[in-house]
């Protein structure tokens, strides 16, 4: 990146601009599909804290799912990640709706293209979700990466899990540590090796509307 000035305000004019485009097109997203359900309805929204990154650590994530990936979507993507490997996935992430969005601290938001829950015995639940960026994309080229991970994959999307408690509360983990695989019995994408891969976001919360009921 230049030291010039001129070019240093030139990039930051231009993440504006960008940020300002985006917002207004999330909006616009969470605004139609408001119009379609129960006045009541609210996004899923779920927040954390980014560990054992470097970079990357300590950032606040807000995380807000307005609808789930449905059967079709996820047969897309599936069939796209079997033909294709990852770089088909990449692609049909591009080219599939906008069904949320991550908010770090960075300047701009991610869109989620990807979201599916999975209910646990034990009253908890999986969160899995993909964005169609590497998040830290929009750190100037300090794209996130797990601390100590030589071989960790470098795919230029991210997919993330949470696991949840049947308090809400619980941790996750991302493709920035481990491999993506796609679960055939849970008809899910899914972190391959799930309980050995390090933990990457901490404290991890379902966050509920004030005197909202349980799902």
């Amino acid at each position: 990146m230049s030291s010039d000035p001129r070019s240093r305000s030139f990039y930051a004019i231009s993440a504006a601009l960008a940020g300002i485009v985006f917002v207004a097109a999330v909006e616009g997203l969470f605004a139609q599909t408001a119009s379609k359900a129960e006045p009541s309805k609210q996004p899923d929204t779920f927040t954390g804290t980014t560990v054992n990154l470097s970079p990357g650590a300590g950032e606040t994530l807000s995380i807000h799912i307005l609808r789930w990936s449905s059967e079709a979507d996820r047969d897309r993507l599936a069939a796209a990640f079997k033909e294709k490997g990852d770089a088909g996935l990449q692609a049909a992430l591009e080219a599939a709706p906008t069904l949320g969005i991550i908010w770090s601290g960075e300047n701009l938001g991610y869109s989620l293209r990807y979201a599916h829950r999975i209910a646990l015995p034990d009253g908890g639940e999986r969160i899995i979700f993909a964005t169609e960026r590497r998040l830290g994309a929009w750190s100037r080229g300090n794209s996130w990466k797990a601390a100590g991970k030589q071989e960790a994959p470098d795919y230029p999307f991210t997919l993330v899990e949470l696991r949840l408690n049947r308090r809400g509360q619980g941790e996750g983990k991302m493709s920035l540590a481990t491999k993506v695989t796609f679960e055939p019995d849970a008809k899910t994408f899914a972190l391959e090796n799930y309980g050995s891969a390090p933990i990457l976001i901490k404290d991890v919360k379902r966050a509920r509307p004030a005197g909202g009921a349980e799902d």
